[in-house]
């Protein structure tokens, strides 16, 4: 997708980790407000409801504080020039996550 801008992988795995820690709550709340499986969105839309779930209510203070927290780099990240941090290898490990998610929310 040219023209968009994706923000780093860390960003998506944070997010992703922060709904599977707190699947029941987040899951639950998804189904009781939209009556749809979160699992069935694509990617980007998955990632933009976990961000608005987590800082619904949350004051312009804590929402600033967990994007900081969200978008800074892992220690040692050195990603320029890397094949590896693709936007197609990205998206590939993306869906190979998401895969994995909905793997381990039909077990749970």
């Amino acid at each position: 997708m040219r023209g968009v801008v994706r923000p780093p992988y860390w960003v998506g795995q944070r997010l992703l980790d922060l709904a599977v820690n707190r699947w029941p709550e987040f899951h639950g709340t998804m189904l009781l407000r939209t009556g749809r499986e979160p699992l069935r969105l694509p990617l980007p839309s998955l990632l933009d409801v976990i961000y608005a779930w987590w800082v619904e209510g949350a004051t312009e203070k804590d929402i600033a504080k967990f994007h900081r927290q969200l978008t800074t780099p892992p220690a040692g990240a050195e990603l320029e020039g890397r094949e590896e941090w693709s936007d197609e290898e990205t998206d590939d490990s993306f869906e190979r996550a998401l895969g994995s998610l909905r793997g381990a929310a039909r077990t749970a």
